[in-house]
């Protein structure tokens, strides 16, 4: 409609130093197509209680890098949980209706919102992977259409080191946030030759 467009990003540099540099970055790609952008560059604790607050624009934290970590944790999908970084409100109503102890009230999301949650339960409620890789497809159309993140990279392979004595030790694992490396590999079948 013509209207300017600004907002502010925050941004904890002290957590991860390159997240300031990149957005230091691509803040100026945004002012050539018109969007203002502010960096506040604050300590970590300062965001959390913004954000949990409901008193921020926008934040940059990391993202899910596969299907494992976005099942356990779909952050970054619809605001289930206060790790969401946006929609702190309609987080609130998913995990506590009541409101009892949250720093934003609830408050009752639209239909799309909803359904999103309600496909992330039918998730929870199966064992059936591939069920839950349906589910989460339809999760993700939703997504798509709300546009609450924007990825710009991933991060590289990661390696590790194994002596050769060592073994049982899988050639290839998983590893994220929220399965961390190497309990994900079963170390107590670890042996030595």
């Amino acid at each position: 409609d013509g209207k300017p467009i600004a907002f502010i990003v925050e941004v904890a540099g002290s957590v991860r130093r390159e997240w300031l540099d990149t957005l230091n970055l691509i803040a100026p790609m945004w002012r050539k197509v018109g969007v203002e952008v502010q960096i506040k560059n604050e300590d970590r604790a300062l965001l959390y209680t913004r954000k949990g607050a409901n008193e921020h624009d926008a934040v940059v934290w990391q993202g899910a890098t596969g299907l494992r970590d976005a099942l356990l944790d779909p952050r970054w999908y619809f605001p289930s949980s206060g790790e969401s970084n946006y929609a702190e409100a309609w987080q609130t109503w998913y995990n506590n209706p009541s409101g009892a102890g949250a720093r934003t009230a609830p408050e009752e999301p639209p239909g799309e919102i909803k359904r999103q949650m309600a496909l992330y339960d039918q998730i929870k409620a199966t064992t059936d992977e591939a069920k839950q890789a349906a589910l989460f497809a339809q999760l993700l159309e939703l997504a798509a259409e709300q546009f609450y993140a924007i990825g710009i990279t991933l991060p590289p392979n990661d390696y590790g080191v194994v002596r050769n004595a060592l073994r049982n030790v899988p050639a290839t694992t998983p590893i994220g946030w929220l399965f961390q490396f190497p309990a994900v590999t079963t170390p107590a079948q670890y042996f030595f030759a």
